[in-house]
C-alpha cells in the first residue's frame, strides 16, 4: 500500500493519533490555526478517500478516527523518501549523512554498534 500524506493532512493525522475519535470542531481547536471549517472537511474527506480516515455518521456530531496507524505512515514516508531520493538504497542514505558529518559521535557509535550486530548476514 502506498500512502502519500501531505503536511496539512499529517497534521489532521497527528490529532487523530494523540486524541482518537474526534469529531471535526474539535480537530478545529486542536490544530490551534486558523483553519476554517471547509478547509478541514476537505482533508477529511481527502483523507478518507485514500482509506486512512472513517467517519462514524451514527453519532452526532458525526466523529473521525484514523485507520492506519502512526507507524505504518512513518514506514512509509521512510520508504517514499528513499525512493525519491536514494532510488532506495539505504546504503546510500547511510552514506550521503556520514559524509556529510550530519551524524553527532553518539549516532556514529550506534550506527558501529548495530552494523556489527548484524554481521555479515
Amino acid at each position: 500500500m502506498e500512502l502519500r500524506i501531505t503536511d496539512s493532512e499529517w497534521k489532521l493525522m497527528e490529532c487523530l493519533w494523540e486524541e482518537g475519535p474526534l469529531t471535526q470542531a474539535r480537530l478545529m481547536k486542536l490544530l490551534k490555526e486558523d483553519w476554517n471549517k471547509n478547509t478541514v472537511h476537505t482533508f477529511l474527506s481527502r483523507l478518507g478517500k485514500k482509506g486512512l480516515v472513517e467517519v462514524n455518521k451514527g453519532v452526532q456530531p458525526q466523529e473521525y478516527r484514523a485507520l492506519v496507524s502512526r507507524e505504518v505512515c512513518i514506514r512509509q514516508e521512510e520508504q517514499n523518501f528513499l525512493d525519491k531520493i536514494f532510488r532506495g538504497s539505504a546504503s546510500r542514505l547511510v552514506t550521503s549523512f556520514v559524509k556529510q558529518g550530519a551524524l553527532t559521535p553518539e549516532e556514529r557509535r550506534s550506527l558501529r554498534q548495530l552494523l556489527e550486530e548484524m554481521g555479515d548476514d
